[in-house]
């Protein structure tokens, strides 16, 4: 049977001409050009059930169905928006670049897959354990992400653009391969072997994305930077690890292994959802020509204050830097279920043409958000 007549399949049920014109708004929020209005990324709730995650990394229809699904949901409920579809790999987990070390990739229903054990031990003795080069093409799930792309390529008739996996940032691969306490003590013992080591992971990386981008095929259907998800946004790193060390070990060690990246594959996105040492935005703006940060990047998991928010405002705007996400607050975490809304004054004084804004919630919120972002200057 050919799967791509198949009933099995779901397909795009959007206007693609509009998602055209949230692509070109983006695109100009992304080269800080003058926007008709902030970009709304707008979630109507009531979306479809998620599949079992371990099947969803398994099998690339599975994936493919599950995605079509929830993008249908947001078109035929707030079409007005700025949510663009792409074919996502992150369902991959955060073990599929260690899985070319050779680790075995753990798969669970629950949450994407991921690997639990280390290469490295001592790193003065164990470094060598770390090769120079992987081959996406033959190494670890490699063959899989491949297999995987071209199945999206061809049920979705090369009209929906694909997105890197989840190779997260040299910092956090490298805490995939060494215990991070370890990792930690080697940055004072043996500093030259830690640069190695992220030598090693930052190549990896590079690596990856070029062989993504060889199977993809075409630039203008492969997506770099999932939060400004346009082929000239650049690059996106998941530094989800930069709040476990101090701001300067992170100058010294991570900084410069990020920036080959961005330098290499174009500026793009810094995300990092960590717990927060004192300031660590600064170590996020220490990126000098990072495009964007997620709002949360300053805040923590615990606290979301209007006061604080502002002030993340005021430091990423003196830096040039786009801010994406939510502008709801909250003074005693999220995941508790205790929110503030946004209100327009608020967002007055935090949209300035720097902002991609991120909401979830009914179709009245979402059309009264949109007259908000509609309505600023």
């Amino acid at each position: 049977m050919n799967i791509i007549t198949s009933s099995s399949v779901v397909r795009p049920e959007w206007d693609f001409d509009q998602v055209e014109i949230s692509k070109l708004r983006l695109r100009k929020l992304y080269f800080g050009e003058k926007l008709d209005r902030i970009p709304l990324k707008f979630i109507p709730a009531g979306g479809p059930e998620p599949e079992p995650r371990d099947i969803v990394a398994i099998d690339p229809l599975v994936s493919f169905n599950e995605q079509m699904r929830v993008y249908n949901h947001i078109y035929k409920h707030f079409p007005e928006g700025d949510f663009i579809p792409l074919l996502s790999n992150c369902e991959l987990g955060q073990g599929f670049l260690p899985s070319m070390y050779g680790f075995e990739v753990i798969t669970d229903p629950v949450q994407p897959p991921y690997t639990h054990e280390r290469l490295i031990k001592d790193l003065e003795r164990d470094i060598e354990k770390i090769p120079e080069r992987i081959n996406p093409e033959t190494d670890g799930w490699g063959p899989k992400l491949k297999a995987r792309i071209k199945f999206f390529l061809e049920v979705g008739e090369e009209k929906i653009p694909i997105a890197v996996t989840d190779y997260q940032s040299p910092y956090g691969i490298a805490t995939k391969l060494i215990g991070n306490e370890d990792l930690m003590l080697a940055m004072f013992d043996t500093p030259e072997l830690v640069h190695e080591l992220m030598r090693r992971v930052t190549q990896a990386i590079s690596d990856l994305i070029l062989a993504m981008r060889e199977w993809v095929g075409k630039p203008e259907l492969f997506i770099m930077n999932t939060s400004i998800p346009v082929p000239e946004a650049g690059l996106i790193l998941w530094d989800d690890y930069i709040s476990v060390i101090s701001p300067e070990l992170h100058r010294e060690f991570c900084l410069p292994y990020n920036m080959q990246l961005y330098e290499k594959f174009g500026f793009g996105h810094l995300h990092t959802c960590g717990p927060n040492f004192p300031n660590y935005i600064n170590a996020l703006l220490a990126h000098d020509g990072i495009n964007s940060i997620d709002i949360s990047s300053y805040l923590g998991a615990h606290s979301r204050t209007r006061e604080e928010m502002l002030e993340m405002r005021r430091m990423t705007r003196e830096k040039s830097v786009c801010i994406i996400g939510s502008l709801c607050a909250s003074t005693l975490g999220r995941q508790d279920g205790v929110v503030t809304e946004p209100d327009f004054e608020f967002f007055k004084k935090m949209a300035d043409g720097r902002l991609s804004w991120c909401e979830t919630g009914t179709r009245e919120q979402g059309l009264k958000y949109l007259q908000w972002a509609s309505a600023v200057d």
